[in-house]
């Protein structure tokens, strides 16, 4: 038998300092490896070759491969949950789990990638329910990925057992190429939740002692038949140290850095609820090509990864062929997809981005890493009720859920974060200290917030103008939007109207910075009033936005009052917590909102100061873009029925 004691990765044990990180898989995991080993992985020093193998022999060689912990958003671009280490055919490092790891496990119902739906895959149960129930032979993720394991054994159950019928699943699911061909033999080749299938078998057998640690802790009896694999471990405590003992490693999903693999249990879990939030296909549409990769994180699920396509017709077409779902860029919805899919019986979604979203613009093509998705209407759009608006309408807000809400609003403020976090700082150093100080942020003109939103103040030049009115003795500050001071898009006011107004234009200057040194804002619809509200500022509001009538801001539009007062706590709840979805740009898996934070943070730290956060030449290609190109493709949208009320 294998020595299972294990290799300490630090002290004078005979552990190599240094391995040569052969193949692509071992280097994306290179951090997370040298974080277990205590070694490094490099090609500068000579050390024994660092391998992706899960074989464990006696050569001198670092083997690397998944542990048995995985998220289903885990591969080696985005990290690993865990990882098992062994060399020279022994275990590296690691512990033996604690006495109530098995209860969590159990409890949280984990199994190999946790790919799998919440219910077994429609037929899976029908092998079960005849009148001698079958064996279930559990395929575990190591022998599904081995077609000759697989292969013998299979063909060994159906050998040593000639009179029993036989259900091939697990969490990974079962190839079915390979497979041996009998009729005693029903392979399900979908990921299936070994957990539901346990209670549902006459027996259980399993290609190896560590595959059976999750039924021994389901209190089912297992076999195995293959000699080799030794003998029996004694209970489930033995069954658990084998599959999660010496040797195994657990990393954080997000950051990979090393943690106790309860903590990683959590994590595990709860991206895994998460997976199975999207419990049908999603089919998107009106996505740009530069948005999927975050969007796909979002949408995919156990029925696998969202469909693409810019037409009503092909959506419906593919969500009914899936039994999915749509979900449409709020602002590239086609007009007749709502009632398309009423009519086939689809839910349908509008999908926005969120409040916290990048370090840089999205006019200029960065990526979001948060994103609403309303199934009523969406939240810039007061004409018709969105979920944000019910939410906050009607939802209780708990002592926990504020008390999580003023700690996110006292981070946000503290780490002086803002959606887009572009800007330049320093500023105000000759603003006067006697005057009121009032900042009126600009907006894009033709913006769907603005057009929908703000009835009677439509425009940049009316609201300055409206603000000057109310404020006729103070310091008043106007600042353009960032897209309109890029080139990209509409409402830009000219010099000698906007001299007359305001004290100073204080384009490209960082919203959070400004903020801290005004009373006041005024507004049409801009989150940069929402963003004043968590600062303790005072917000007039001459149109309708998402944050206006729960009396926290002098509602100036008609029609703004929501029939309820809200905290400004139970508004952050709502509108950063419940509302939106996130996503780690950097592991590229959904995320927490306390998450994004850190990400934003560094990400900010990282770039130099600009006004933009946009390059020189990239700024100049986007102007072209959005002169020369955009006006194009609006033509074509236009065609397809998508006319949107955003200029983008």
């Amino acid at each position: 038998m294998t020595d299972l004691r294990p290799i300490e990765p630090h002290g004078d044990t005979g552990l190599p300092r240094s391995y040569l990180p052969l193949g692509r898989t071992v280097r994306l995991l290179r951090a997370q490896i040298e974080a277990a080993t205590g070694a490094s992985l490099t090609f500068r020093s000579p050390g024994p070759p660092a391998l992706w193998s899960a074989a464990a022999d006696g050569k001198a060689v670092l083997r690397v491969a998944p542990g048995p912990l995985l998220s289903p958003y885990d591969s080696p671009d985005s990290g690993l949950s865990s990882l098992r280490l062994s060399y020279a055919g022994r275990p590296v490092g690691g512990e033996p789990p604690s006495p109530d790891f098995g209860d969590l496990l159990r409890a949280r119902g984990l199994a190999g990638s946790n790919r799998f739906a919440g219910s077994l895959p429609d037929g899976a149960a029908d092998p079960f329910l005849s009148q001698t129930r079958p064996a279930l032979a559990l395929i575990d993720p190591q022998t599904a990925a081995s077609g000759a394991a697989l292969q013998t054994f299979l063909t060994r159950l159906l050998a040593e057992n000639p009179g029993t019928r036989f259900v091939a699943a697990g969490p990974d699911g079962c190839p079915r190429n390979g497979t041996p061909t009998d009729p005693r033999l029903t392979v399900i080749a979908d990921p299936a939740d070994p957990w539901l299938l346990f209670p549902l078998a006459a027996h259980i057998h399993v290609a190896r002692w560590d595959a059976a640690c999750e039924p021994a802790l389901a209190g089912f009896e297992t076999h195995c038949p293959d000699p080799a694999a030794g003998p029996r471990p004694a209970d489930a405590a033995a069954f658990l140290a084998l599959r999660y003992g010496i040797g195994v490693h657990g990393f954080d999903p997000w950051t990979r850095r090393p943690i106790p693999l309860a903590d990683a249990v959590e994590r595990v879990a709860w991206l895994r609820d998460r997976f199975l939030g999207n419990d049908r296909r999603v089919v998107l549409v009106g996505v740009s090509g530069w948005k999927r990769a975050a969007l796909d994180v979002f949408a995919t699920g156990p029925a696998g990864p969202p469909l693409h396509t810019m037409i009503a017709d092909e959506a419906v077409a593919l969500a009914r062929s899936q039994d999915g779902r749509v979900q449409a860029w709020a602002t590239r919805c086609p007009e007749q997809l709502p009632r398309l899919c009423a009519e086939a019986g689809l839910p349908f979604a509008r999908i926005e981005d969120g409040f916290l979203r990048s370090v840089g613009l999205g006019a200029s093509l960065e990526p979001g890493a948060s994103i609403v998705v309303d199934d009523l209407g969406i939240y810039y759009d007061p004409r018709v009720e969105s979920r944000l608006a019910r939410t906050l309408k009607e939802a209780e807000f708990p002592p926990g859920l504020t008390a999580r809400a003023a700690a996110l609003r006292e981070s946000i403020v503290a780490r002086r974060l803002s959606k887009y976090n572009v800007g330049l700082e320093g500023v105000g150093e000759d603003w006067p200290t006697d005057r009121r100080i009032v900042l009126v942020p600009g907006q894009v003109e033709d913006d769907a917030s603005v057009l929908t939103g703000s009835p009677k103040v439509r425009g940049n030049l009316a609201l300055l103008q409206a603000a000057r009115a109310r404020n006729p003795d103070a310091f008043l500050l106007y600042k353009p939007h960032p897209d309109v001071e890029a080139g990209f898009r509409p409402g830009a006011i000219p010099e000698e109207e906007v001299r007359p107004l305001a004290d100073r234009v204080v384009g490209g200057l960082s919203i959070v910075d400004l903020l801290d040194r005004c009373h006041h804002v005024e507004t049409m619809t801009s989150l940069a009033g929402f963003e004043a509200l968590i600062r303790g500022l005072s917000v007039a509001v001459h149109g309708r936005p998402f944050y206006a009538g729960w009396g926290l801001t002098e509602d100036l539009a008609p029609g703004a009052d929501r029939g309820r007062t809200l905290s400004l706590d139970a508004l952050v709840a709502g509108a950063l917590i419940l509302y939106p979805l996130y996503l780690d740009p950097v592991a590229m898996k959904p995320c927490t909102p306390e998450q994004l934070l850190d990400r934003l943070s560094e990400a900010r730290a990282a770039a130099p100061p600009s006004r933009l956060a946009l390059g020189a030449v990239r700024h100049a290609t986007m102007r072209l873009r959005y002169a020369l190109i955009n006006p194009v493709i609006r033509r074509l949208r236009a065609r397809r029925g998508v006319r949107s009320e955003s200029g983008r």
